[in-house]
């Protein structure tokens, strides 16, 4: 497949896609570019269950929850495992209790459950400036 730009990008699973699912995105960035985002939306879109959002300018990666209308509070992680247009796979999996994220197949980080009714989190979200040559949504199972 070759590479689309994705200004916005999104696939549903209204069964749910937590928890024992993971999303694989692989891609390149641009030259130009200053962040992307993935989410992972309750429902219409109104609530952000995560928020994946690497900062190139700052080179520092940012994650978050948009529940109940309002922003939890920010988990930065400086372990910047990305660089401008280079290729990359980003997998984010969940279990019961975390999101678990691995970018060329090393664990960055892991980001615990603020949406508690996981079967809600229905919709991965990919934002802005960033070339998916594939998304694969899988169901693991949970370990």
């Amino acid at each position: 497949m070759d590479l689309v730009e994705a200004e916005m990008f999104e696939a549903t699973n209204p069964d749910g896609l937590c928890p024992g699912w993971s999303v694989r995105v692989r891609g390149e960035t641009g030259s130009r570019t200053n962040a992307f985002q993935i989410n992972f939306l309750c429902g219409r879109g109104e609530q952000i269950a995560f928020h994946f959002n690497p900062r190139f300018k700052d080179s520092v990666i940012v994650c978050n929850s948009f529940l109940d209308n309002r922003w939890g509070q920010e988990v930065l992680i400086d372990t910047f495992p990305l660089v401008a247009k280079e290729p990359f796979q980003i997998e984010i999996y969940s279990d019961h209790d975390y999101f678990h994220i691995f970018v060329d197949e090393r664990k960055v980080l892991q980001y615990e459950h603020r949406q508690k009714q996981l079967s809600a989190i229905s919709k991965v979200q990919i934002l802005d400036d960033v070339q998916i040559s594939s998304v694969e949504v899988t169901r693991r199972g949970l370990y």
